[in-house]
């Protein structure tokens, strides 16, 4: 087991590093990587040979899109051939240097197969949706390093992101050809098209 005594563990170490300002970041192995996983109170992920650390913490309105995407989605793909992924469940990129990065949800696809690092220890591969909700410390890097990752998944047909501080949803979706569209929607009547139905922005951005 690598020796992580050097990498903080709790919300209160990364506060005095400025996670609130920007992702914490530390040179490490993927071993590195995993050991912390199983210790840190915060949400890590691993990307170009960095743990990137952000808080554990989520705020109110964070927490409730989080929720509410996660029931429609739960909704819509009841009783079709999909798992769901929530927070903790790393998702592997291995056209990306192998990046593992977390969403705040996903739509799996079956049969899983996931990228096992060592018994016990592994990331799914199979994606068919997954959804972030943004915040101001991770925003540039949800749309700078993870995106064109995301977009590198096979099995992945489907990005959403979601805005906390105004009502408004990025949906990316990938065509037969392969390309990637965009469409970006901003009012509570506006509608979401994926594979077994629509979600309006309106059930996500509850008063």
């Amino acid at each position: 087991m690598p020796d992580i005594a050097k990498l903080p563990t709790t919300d209160q170490e990364l506060l005095e590093l400025g996670v609130r300002e920007k992702p914490v970041r530390f040179e490490a192995s993927e071993a590195e990587y995993w050991a912390l996983l199983q210790q840190a109170a915060y949400k890590a992920e691993y990307a170009n040979g960095e743990i990137v650390a952000t808080m554990g913490y989520e705020n109110a309105l964070h927490s409730e899109l989080v929720s509410e995407m996660m029931f429609q989605l739960k909704s819509m793909f009841r009783n079709k051939p999909y798992r769901f992924g929530t927070s903790n469940r790393p998702i592997c990129i291995e056209t990306c240097n192998n990046a593992i990065f977390i969403p705040d949800g996903a739509v799996l696809q079956l049969p899983l197969n996931p990228y096992e690092f060592q018994p016990g220890m592994d990331a799914e591969r199979t994606p068919l949706l997954l959804f972030e909700v943004l915040s101001p410390s991770t925003r540039i890097r949800d749309f700078g390093e993870k995106l064109p990752c995301y977009k590198q998944i096979p099995s992945l047909q489907h990005i959403i992101y979601l805005e906390t501080d105004n009502v408004k949803v990025f949906h990316f979706h990938r065509r037969e050809d392969g390309l990637w569209l965009e469409g970006i929607y901003t009012d509570k009547s506006d509608q979401i098209a994926l594979p077994y139905g629509t979600i309006t922005l309106g059930e996500l951005y509850v008063e």
